[in-house]
C-alpha cells in the first residue's frame, strides 16, 4: 500500500482535526464543559488506539498468513470500546456523548480526507483507492488457519 508512515500519519492528524472541530462546534452549540471534552478526548484515543491495533493486525496477518489475529484483533478493540464508553457514560452523561463523538473522529477524518479531499481537490493517488496492482483477497487459501474440508 505504499508508504504506510505518511499514511498513519494523514489519518492520525485529520482525527485529531475533527477532534478539534467536535470541541469548538460544541462550544458553540452547547456551553463550555470539561465533561464532554473528557469524553472527547478518551474517545479520540480510543479510536486512535483501535486504528493503530487494526494497523498492526493487518500486518501480522499479512505476515503469518493466518486470520488469527484479525479476530483477536477486532475482539480487544471492541472491548476496548466498550469499557472506555462503559467509563464515561458512568462519569456523567455530557461525559458520555464527548466519548460517542470521539469515536466518530477518526471515521469523519478518513471521510474527509479520502472521500472527498482526495477525490476532489488532489490530484495525487488516493492511498485507500489503489487497485492497479493485482490483489489476493479473492484467494482464501493464502488465509487457510486449520484443516477445514468444506
Amino acid at each position: 500500500m505504499g508508504d504506510w508512515g505518511s499514511f498513519k500519519k494523514e489519518i492520525l492528524l485529520s482525527a485529531l482535526g475533527m477532534a478539534v472541530f467536535a470541541e469548538i462546534l460544541s462550544l458553540i452549540v452547547y456551553k463550555p464543559s470539561l465533561w464532554f471534552a473528557a469524553g472527547l478526548a478518551a474517545g479520540t484515543a480510543t479510536t486512535v488506539g483501535c486504528f493503530l491495533i487494526l494497523v498492526r493486525t493487518g500486518t501480522l496477518t499479512e505476515i503469518s498468513k493466518k486470520g488469527g489475529p484479525v479476530v483477536g484483533g477486532y475482539f480487544s478493540r471492541m472491548i476496548l470500546y466498550g469499557i472506555v464508553f462503559f467509563l464515561c457514560i458512568k462519569l456523567r452523561i455530557s461525559c458520555g456523548f464527548g466519548c460517542l463523538a470521539g469515536f466518530l473522529t477518526l471515521h469523519f477524518g478518513i471521510l474527509i480526507l479520502y472521500g472527498i479531499v482526495y477525490r476532489f481537490f488532489r490530484k495525487k493517488k488516493n492511498p485507500l483507492n489503489d487497485w492497479i496492482e493485482p490483489k489476493e483477497w479473492n484467494d482464501f487459501s493464502i488465509y487457510d488457519d486449520e484443516e477445514d474440508d468444506w
